[in-house]
């Protein structure tokens, strides 16, 4: 507690002096650039007056001609991420060492080279990586970059793969872990068995594979793990798993204190020390009641047997801990894990190794690497197949934001909890995870019971940061219109988990207003996990981010409709009015607007994007207006929309804004104020969270 306090006045503190400014400073890359949807972004050490050096993610554009060790000078305005100021704590940069964000403006230029040699793991890391793409291809080259060497940005683009693997609980494979660091061990002690010598060798090729991949906390966990187990007869001392796991653990918070909030580090820590404390007991539980059957003394049926049990009490143990974690930071568990688990991780230790065989090959032969990458792509092909298969079960995931589901967590915590202290049999075990099944099945039966909304048309807005997502509920159908999120938000993953809490898995229309990446950057994802019927988009425009969602949609079956005039849909007791673009200028003001009325309630809502009031003033020429209940206030809140002329033409009741952390000051005071004038109640995500909106 005393270093944690240390290293924030040391280390974090001098952010302070650039935090809120825009500034020249010079700067150490630390990595190779990775794209995104409005640019660039790359980690880097600023050097700024004589304090120490500070850990900043720079986000740009122009290209992204940087290498690891390059000495950059550049102008950008700069943010805190560590939440110690008042503003947004984005734990995803302080707990990897970037406490400031840098919004770069104009040319970053090269004044320089660090030492070379300090970076050889990243430059190897790039090496390896273009040499995966040139032996495999497609999804099968994103897999294996992922799994080799940590580098995610080619997965990351295959919003299918990311979301199926995620879906079906084996998204770990490919973020390395202590598995691969086990691989590799694996993989070495098979060439080198003098144990002074693999030691030797071993440990510096694990630290390079640690720094190739980062530092990630899970590889740096066991790394550190591996090295004492290794070290530990070289200095004739017994090896501990606690010990050392909490040696790891101590070292990553004496590097940084502020990595204890990285969702990776918790769940690669909860996730060994279930390992450690349950797998075992568990395995040699279930190995003495097969010991009593027939197959077990058939050599074959005795081998399959004990793989079974062994990927079964490891993938529980791995479970016991991680559960909870996973319904905190990601508000769903995969039910269908364990059985995948069990099914293709056999498969990943056959491909890892296989892996790395195949890349040394193709920096000395190609041909031959090429003929070992055969069965490596069948093997990743299999792989994939099974996620996909069954991350498309129903309720191959259940969503915490039901209460039931989660009272049902609460209760299987504190029913295996109470069962050792009880000292419980095995039999009275197996009647409790009987029960158990029981029982989820019968709250995924009461679910709609217990959640509002589900059976009432209603209009959602979602909380997804700085964008906006909002879904239309009435009986059979879903209509989500636009799915774009903020920093640190998967719009498509809130939505997807939003409707699938409520047991929609399909949507019948999906609207996307304008192309701003706050308003469609989650629309593959949203696309590769639900049935969309149709989408429903105003002209491209030559936008290369629109044509490429479009193709992406056409090619999942999509049906794309563009809207140029007024254009009436009918979905059961809903009716929408989608109104074309209207304005000239930039996206914003080439926008479609949305006006949705439900036969059954008379809801009415109004959703207009991020018109302007000028472009406002033109709705209201094209189209009468009737009065509205809701309004979701237009660009989150701006104080250039919701203009005067559109609240005393609609008169909503109730507004909606959609806005998160964000440096453009929305939602305007202004915006506020002539709300408040009209007598409109306001209610924001930010603060609220999701909105549900629907009569009584």
């Amino acid at each position: 507690m005393f270093w944690a306090w240390a290293y924030t006045e040391i280390i974090v503190a001098p952010s302070a002096e650039l935090a809120g400014k825009s500034e020249m400073v010079t700067a150490v890359v630390l990595d190779y650039p990775s794209d995104t949807l409005r640019g660039f972004r790359v980690d880097a050490r600023i050097r700024h007056n004589s304090n120490p050096a500070i850990g900043a993610r720079l986000y740009f554009s122009g290209g992204d001609a940087l290498s690891p060790g390059d000495i950059v000078e550049f102008t950008a305005r700069f943010v805190r991420t560590d939440g110690l100021d008042e503003s947004e704590r984005i734990d995803a940069l302080s707990s990897r060492g970037a406490f400031l964000a840098a919004y770069v403006s104009g040319e970053i230029r090269v004044i320089g080279t660090a030492n070379a040699l300090l970076y050889f793991p990243q430059r190897l890391a790039r090496l390896v990586a273009e040499k995966i793409d040139s032996i495999f291809t497609g999804d099968v080259s994103a897999f294996m970059q992922a799994l080799l060497t940590g580098k995610r940005a080619e997965l990351d683009k295959d919003t299918a793969l990311r979301a199926v693997l995620s879906a079906s609980g084996i998204s770990h494979v490919v973020a390395v872990s202590g598995m691969h660091v086990a691989f590799l061990m694996g993989f070495l002690g098979v060439f080198i068995r003098n144990k002074r010598l693999f030691s030797v060798i071993s440990i510096p090729i694990l630290l390079v594979f640690m720094a190739m991949t980062g530092f990630s906390a899970s590889v740096v966990r066991a790394g550190m793990m591996q090295m004492l187990v290794i070290c530990a007869p070289i200095f004739r001392r017994e090896s501990d798993t606690l010990t050392s796991l909490s040696a790891a653990l101590l070292v990553l918070l004496a590097v940084n204190p502020f990595s204890i909030v990285s969702a990776g580090l918790q769940l690669s820590f909860a996730a060994t020390f279930g390992i450690v404390m349950f797998t075992y007991r568990l395995d040699s539980a279930i190995t003495r009641k097969l010991r009593l059957t027939w197959f077990y003394k058939f050599k074959p049926l005795k081998a399959v047997s004990r793989f079974v049990s062994a990927s079964f009490a490891t993938t529980i143990g791995a479970m016991v801990f991680t559960i909870p974690l996973t319904a905190y930071h990601f508000g769903h568990v995969s039910l269908v894990a364990p059985l995948t688990n069990m099914l293709t991780l056999w498969v990943v230790a056959l491909v890892f190794p296989l892996g790395i065989i195949a890349c040394i090959l193709g920096f000395i032969f190609m041909p031959l690497a090429s003929l070992i990458a055969v069965p490596i792509t069948v093997g990743v092909r299999y792989i994939i197949g099974t996620a996909r298969l069954f991350a498309s079960l129903p309720y191959s995931s259940i969503y915490t934001s039901n209460s039931p589901i989660l009272f049902w967590l609460i209760y299987i915590y504190i029913m295996y909890t109470l069962l050792p202290i009880l000292r419980a049999r095995a039999r009275q075990y197996l009647y409790a995870s009987c029960f158990a099944v029981t029982l989820l099945c019968a709250v995924i039966f009461i679910n709609p019971l217990f959640t509002p909304g589900l059976n009432k048309p209603s209009v959602n807005v979602l909380d997804v940061g700085q964008g906006q997502a909002a879904a239309i509920l009435t009986d059979g159908h879903t209509v989500v219109v636009d799915c774009g999120g903020g920093r640190g938000y998967n719009a498509g993953e809130v939505v997807h988990d939003f409707l699938a809490s409520r047991g929609r898995t399909s949507i019948d229309l999906l609207i996307i207003t304008h192309y701003h990446a706050d308003h469609m950057d989650g629309v593959e994802y949203l696309i590769s996990r639900s049935d969309v019927a149709a989408l429903a988009v105003p002209p491209t425009e030559g936008s290369v981010s629109a044509e490429n969602m479009i193709e992406y949609a056409r090619n999942r079956g999509v049906d794309v409709v563009f809207i140029t005039e007024a254009h009436r849909v009918s979905l059961g007791g809903k009716t929408l009015m989608l109104y074309p673009p209207l304005g000239n200028g930039n996206e914003n003001e080439r926008g479609i607007s949305v006006l949705s009325y439900s036969e059954k309630d008379g809801l009415m809502s109004l959703i207009t994007g991020d018109m302007n009031a000028a472009t406002e003033r033109a709705l209201l020429r094209y189209a009468d207006f009737p009065i509205v209940d809701l309004l979701l206030v237009g660009h989150h809140g701006s104080k250039f929309s919701t203009s005067d002329e559109l609240l005393s033409a609609v008169r909503p009741t109730l507004g909606a804004i959609s806005v998160g952390q964000n440096s453009y000051g929305h939602p305007a005071p202004d915006t506020l104020a002539r709300l408040e004038e009209h007598y409109v109640t306001v209610f924001r995500t930010d603060l609220m969270g999701n909105l549900i909106i629907m009569r009584e």
